[in-house]
């Protein structure tokens, strides 16, 4: 059998719905509408979790939160907790990683073979918010401080990024015994919420307001992730910076594609190009920035598939998640053993060409902390329905049609009381509500630990990016 070569390409928070193949009348993103229109497009794809490092969890161990134990950006993967890439190594692969993964700990493998370019954020607890004297200016506009700086300019994102991309370009400008298995990981579009100067100019006199953007929602704890400072003037300059990183990452893509190519005909070997991202950005629907939540801005990610043995110009409507990548990879080569007890599974047969027949559940969860307590949050998506539930809070319970009801205007939970209770059922069978506060809780306390430890003893980040000085100047236009 002749085994095809991998490289995944794997953004952060990257709307789903952001791109020209995906029908936005703003965006420019010609190499991921090439990419869509040679390959097989998800159409519905979500995350397990709508944060960086569960989310990535949940794609390498392809389970979800409930059985990984990590729901937040303070989780860290075990190095006794198998991963996707362990089966495709042990098929005798190189496994590659290329930037970020947003691993935390000593162990910054997880069953890659080698690593070619550093991480950007920093590897250990407690070395986060006023400990980032690197970023200068930017310190906290990768996290909760979004909006202190927005703009057309340069950025620690956009110069990362750049690193990143000359990494795997040097990589692939060699030759390599192995079959690869390669994940180039970029921070964009992740905020901070900068673009090259040409590009913000651009969209910033053509970008609009989402419809949702001043929707009062009944639910309490969706409305208390509402930053106040957030109006449409300042909106406006965000969804511009926004829009331009995604061309930029789009740029990206191409450069790193076209060179995939070269490699792969060079080597005369099959290969395999795939793009997704974590999870989504809100960008100001539903009056939000950022992620955490289950409306589509956040919840849902774009991933195409294409190369050989992919069905070319196919765009698929059933929902998949984003825990079916390993499964899906792992059978594209044959793999012997998978990592065990998985959520995900494979799609190999429809990125192929084969009938959509995967009528399933699709799951996400999250936590958010609320009044005090500790809130599981979970969602169900299934056909044109979309639940989402809140534990202790049914009346936050938000159920919408996604055929009828795109932008999710609508929570129609009151007038489809038989759809509700179905999810409703599904839910009081799978969902262990008081285990997940338990387990979470416990690990809380561990990770209060470990930030005071590392904010404190000086272990050496060999792989950590060094951002230079250049990256941290202020943008040029705002």
């Amino acid at each position: 059998m002749s085994r095809p070569d991998i490289l995944v390409f794997l953004s952060d928070q990257h709307h789903a719905n952001y791109t020209g193949y995906a029908g936005h009348g703003i965006v420019r993103t010609p190499h991921l509408d090439r990419l869509a229109a040679e390959g097989t497009a998800m159409r519905c794809a979500y995350t397990a979790a709508p944060q960086c490092v569960p989310a990535r969890v949940s794609m390498l161990t392809g389970q979800l939160p409930e059985k990984t134990g990590i729901y937040t950006n303070e989780g860290a993967l075990g190095s006794a907790q198998t991963t996707f890439l362990h089966s495709i190594a042990a098929e005798g692969y190189e496994t590659v990683l290329c930037g970020r993964m947003h691993f935390l700990g000593e162990d910054q493998r997880h069953g890659f073979t080698k690593r070619i370019m550093g991480e950007m954020t920093p590897l250990f607890w407690g070395r986060y918010g006023k400990a980032r004297t690197d970023l200068g200016p930017y310190a906290g506009t990768m996290a909760n401080q979004s909006l202190k700086v927005v703009g057309g300019g340069t950025s620690p994102v956009l110069e990362y990024d750049k690193a990143v991309v000359r990494a795997a370009l040097d990589y692939l400008s060699r030759d390599h015994d192995k079959p690869q298995c390669i994940v180039v990981g970029t921070y964009g579009p992740h905020h901070t919420f900068v673009a090259p100067p040409e590009r913000y100019a651009y969209y910033k006199e053509r970008v609009d307001i989402p419809a949702s953007f001043r929707e009062e929602s009944a639910n309490r704890m969706l409305a208390a992730l509402r930053q106040e400072s957030l109006n449409e003037e300042i909106l406006r300059k965000v969804r511009a910076a926004y829009f331009g990183m995604i061309e930029t990452i789009d740029g990206h893509v191409g450069e790193v594609r076209a060179a995939w190519n070269d490699y792969l005909k060079r080597q005369g070997r099959k290969g395999v190009f795939l793009y997704l991202s974590d999870h989504g950005e809100q960008a100001g629907e539903h009056g939000l920035l950022g992620k955490r939540t289950f409306y589509e801005g956040s919840a849902k990610i774009p991933m195409i598939f294409a190369g050989d043995g992919v069905a070319p110009g196919r765009a698929l409507s059933q929902p998949v998640s984003i825990m079916d990548v390993g499964p899906t990879l792992c059978e594209l080569i044959g793999a012997s053993a998978l990592p065990p007890r998985l959520d995900g599974q494979s799609i190999a047969k429809q990125i192929a060409g084969g009938e959509e027949d995967l009528d399933r559940m699709i799951v996400s969860e999250t936590v958010y902390r609320y009044e005090g307590r500790t809130i599981p949050c979970r969602m169900l998506r299934k056909g044109k329905w979309k639940y989402a539930a809140y534990a202790f809070h049914e009346a936050f319970n938000q159920l919408f049609d996604l055929e009828e009801d795109p932008l999710e205007l609508r929570n129609v939970h009151a007038e489809q009381p038989g759809v509700a209770r179905s999810f409703q059922e599904h839910l009081r069978q799978t969902w262990d509500i008081e285990t997940i506060i338990e387990r979470h809780e416990e690990l809380a306390e561990h990770y209060a630990l470990l930030g005071k430890w590392g904010s404190v003893v000086d272990v050496p980040e060999p792989e950590r990016w060094a951002v230079p000085p250049e990256a941290t100047r202020l943008p040029s236009i705002e």
